[in-house]
């Protein structure tokens, strides 16, 4: 998708004026398979595929993961973090958090990034998490996590 189609979608669509913006995947189907078996081991392929993408996420899941859209846009304003389905938003955005009431982290290796917001709750903490190709850099990806100053690990507050 091109980055003028998604950031006219994203300004379109965004209740504030959006500082920066970046487009990712989400951990699901960052870690689940697109191509599937052929013939007669197609079933086997399938139950394999799927026990190898439950154990991917119990391993890197944080507690009170929100499920995400397959193509996430993580747009951020004076005021907010807003997430949209993407990748060309059709809509408002599905989630809004208030940037100082949410916990920002980064991880990942070389090739793929993950940026987790944790919002606390009276009943647990929610997270979403957005993961990111970034093998020959993502730009996009550093103004979102320089507006966000990501310096500190979940469960250390803003507030």
């Amino acid at each position: 998708m091109s980055a003028r189609h998604v950031d006219e979608a994203v300004r379109r669509f965004s209740p504030e004026p959006v500082i920066c913006w970046c487009n990712g995947i989400s951990e699901e189907a960052r870690h689940s398979s697109s191509v599937g078996g052929g013939g007669g081991g197609e079933a086997i392929g399938k139950a394999v595929g799927n026990a190898v993408l439950g154990a991917k996420l119990r391993r890197g899941r944080l507690s009170g993961a929100v499920p995400m859209p397959r193509y996430p846009v993580v747009a951020v304003s004076a005021d907010h973090v807003f997430i949209f389905d993407g990748p060309l938003a059709k809509a408002g955005p599905i989630v809004s958090l208030r940037r100082d009431q949410v916990d920002v982290a980064s991880g990942g290796g070389p090739v793929w990034r993950r940026l987790d917001l944790v919002q606390p709750t009276a009943n647990g903490d929610r997270s979403y998490t957005v993961m990111f190709f970034s093998l020959f850099g993502n730009r996009r990806l550093r103004a979102v996590r320089a507006e966000l100053a990501v310096l500190r690990p979940p469960g250390s507050s803003r507030r």
